[in-house]
């Protein structure tokens, strides 16, 4: 008998490169939890399962699980979070609201869901997490300043790397993925092209990054092929990083 296909959930699904992880992990055979907050609450075709579902929220991660344990018994067997926001604000006018609303999604979002989502791999003993940082937790941006996003996401490379390091052992891997300036609807550098000349200056490849190019980082890093990956911060930047 063959091996049913992978369980795997993907927060942030609804949109950008959590859609495109989506449709990536549905043409390589797995089973999809897609989990956004502006998804009907829920549907079921095949092999992708949509639900409604706040990252920030415990109890609404914990009915998500539930709905996934009760579809595929089996279990989970990767997450991918790329639910998150990008906010830009000069720090000197940076409002603290701001910086809460960025923390509580990015950050705490981050935590809820792999402590949520990564109980049924570590009763299973095994598993993959993958969350979403960004270049910018190591490199300052003036020309679209924001300190809240560049925070957050050093607290989510942080996370990722104590995660990976208590997990371990109890054959959970956590890795990060750090995309560069990948065009998606958040993406909004894009709306000037001056400031878009400036950023390519910056970019080796001299273009911006697609959203399925940083899922098919995502997939690799939760699959089995990188199994002994683990802890690691991934770039996809086209050599922005480097420079």
């Amino acid at each position: 008998m063959s091996e049913p296909a992978p369980v795997l959930a993907i927060t942030g699904a609804a949109s950008g490169i959590g859609a495109a992880t989506v449709q990536l992990a549905l043409e390589s055979g797995y089973r999809v939890a897609a989990l956004d907050k502006k998804t009907p609450n829920f549907t079921f075709q095949e092999n992708l399962l949509q639900l409604a579902c706040d990252v920030t929220d415990t109890a609404s991660l914990e009915q998500a699980l539930d709905c996934i344990e009760e579809r595929w018994p089996a279990g989970l067997e990767a997450l991918v979070h790329c639910a998150g926001i990008y906010r830009t604000s000069a720090a000197e006018t940076l409002d603290l609201a701001l910086w809460q609303e960025v923390h509580d999604i990015n950050v705490t979002g981050s935590y809820v869901a792999a402590s949520v989502l990564g109980r049924p791999l570590l009763r299973r003993g095994k598993g993959s997490i993958v969350l979403l940082s960004s270049i910018a937790f190591a490199l300052g941006d003036g020309t679209e300043p924001g300190a809240a996003y560049a925070a957050s996401k050093g607290a989510v490379v942080s996370l990722g790397r104590q995660l990976a390091a208590e997990w371990g052992p109890r054959g959970v891997r956590t890795n990060v993925v750090a995309p560069g300036v990948i065009d998606t609807p958040m993406t909004t550098i894009v709306n000037s092209q001056e400031g878009l000349g400036k950023v390519l200056e910056n970019i080796p490849l001299q273009r911006l990054g697609a959203a399925d190019e940083v899922a098919h980082a995502c997939l690799f890093l939760a699959g089995r092929k990188s199994s002994y990956v683990n802890g690691v911060v991934l770039p996809v930047d086209g050599g922005q990083s480097i420079i």
